[in-house]
């Protein structure tokens, strides 16, 4: 197919252009590199690459001058966003124009039925790419062998593996790298025993003990811990001390492997640090969280490697569309830490981050619920999202000078 341009020369269309939403990306890639690996000259803003030589930078006018076909991605998102719907108006105006009636080809990726799709798309025949992308493109590539659509690309093959992977892999220059790990600078040299000094301690008791006092019980009437117990333990239990070991230069402490000993008592600390930032415990889900209201409008506080302050929303609450309509669900960061060995000494503590889910009335949600929801929150968290968070909940946790001390 060819256009008269403004010059009086002819201007082939031969591209096929995408337009989605930020939400599709994944599939937007995908799909561009495998029409790309077909011979398909394709363009959209994530992969010009894949467009070839001399494609007009101005959106309107590569519609307008070189655009054989394009590809509408159907999503609840693209139905709300200015975009996408401009960018298949104009699609709409250029096949009126040059008098081609299927110029936009909308392909349905998620499944929407006739009532959530915009009028104008409502009576043409979508290509579904739900449940299955490669039935999906199975349909699209028999559409557009139909029209007899052109192959522009060669080695289109060749340009969608580049796409991927660059030519050099290594840049000769320096890089910054943010870890969530904290190295240990220096842990207590002794393992204190303690034994209580009349009785035994009920199961209801130790479990009050640990939140107070970061320690091993070994027996009813004897812990191991590093520090001797705070006035809210000798309160109510009179603890003696009556050895310390060097777990440096021992394989046992009162039967127990050292190391062991070690990062159990560590792990205490940190829980204690935990719920001290006031972070509670879930019994049911097994993980910590961050609380509603223990910070500012829920705002974590984060100050970037390049000096600039930002932050994000420790909890908050999301939409989620439903048979029955729409229902909400509540998300709190949850911090977790895991102690890192080095034949098995205590090398340093990995800090990760997850998401703990609740409804409205904050009970956790069930497993079905919970793995829905957890992607529909971070489906658009990548690496980015992801590391901002982390290194927020380490500032939050740690001292100014990042060091976390106990």
């Amino acid at each position: 197919m060819y256009l008269q341009a403004a010059n009086g020369m002819e201007t082939k269309r031969d591209h096929i252009f995408i337009s989605y939403a930020t939400e599709q990306a994944a599939l937007c890639d995908w799909l561009a590199r495998r029409l790309a690996a077909e011979g398909y000259a394709v363009w959209c803003d994530r992969q010009k690459l894949l467009g070839g030589e001399n494609w007009p930078n101005d959106i309107d006018e590569a519609i307008n001058g070189r655009t054989f076909r394009m590809l509408a991605l159907l999503s609840r998102a693209s139905m709300n966003k200015p975009n996408p719907q401009g960018e298949w108006l104009k699609g709409f105006a250029v096949g009126r124009k040059i008098g081609v009636d299927d110029f936009v080809i909308p392909l349905n990726t998620e499944g929407l039925r006739p009532d959530e799709i915009t009028w104008n798309l409502q009576p043409i025949n979508y290509i579904s790419f739900a449940p299955s992308w490669a039935e999906g493109l199975t349909g699209l590539l028999k559409k557009l062998s139909s029209l007899d659509a052109p192959r522009a690309l060669v080695d289109g093959r060749r340009i969608a593996v580049k796409s991927i992977v660059m030519e050099s892999a290594v840049e000769e220059e320096p890089e910054l790298l943010l870890s969530n790990c904290f190295e240990f600078e220096q842990i207590p040299r002794l393992i204190r025993k303690y034994t209580l000094a009349s009785g035994k301690l009920s199961t209801s008791e130790q479990r009050v003990l640990w939140r107070d006092w970061p320690c091993r019980t070994v027996a009813p009437d004897r812990v191991l811990a590093f520090h001797q117990p705070p006035s809210t333990v000798t309160s109510h239990h009179r603890f003696s001390c009556v050895d310390e070991i060097s777990w440096q230069n021992t394989e046992l402490v009162d039967g127990i492997d050292a190391q062991d000993v070690v990062v159990n008592l560590i792990n205490r600390c940190l829980e204690r640090l935990l719920r001290e930032k006031g972070l509670r415990f879930s019994n049911q889900s097994r993980q910590w969280y961050l609380p509603h209201g223990v910070l500012y409008k829920d705002r974590v506080s984060l100050a970037l490697p390049d000096g600039k302050k930002r932050w994000f929303k420790g909890v908050g609450q999301r939409i989620y569309p439903t048979a029955r309509g729409k229902g909400v669900y509540r998300y709190h960061l949850s911090p977790s830490f895991s102690v890192l060995r080095d034949a098995g000494n205590p090398l340093a503590v990995l800090l990760r981050n997850r998401v703990y889910l609740t409804d409205e009335s904050g009970t956790p949600l069930d497993r079905r619920s919970l793995l829905s929801r957890r992607k529909h929150l971070c489906r658009m968290w990548f690496n980015k999202q992801w590391c901002a968070r982390t290194l927020g909940i380490a500032q939050l946790l740690a001292g100014e000078d990042m060091y976390i001390r106990f």
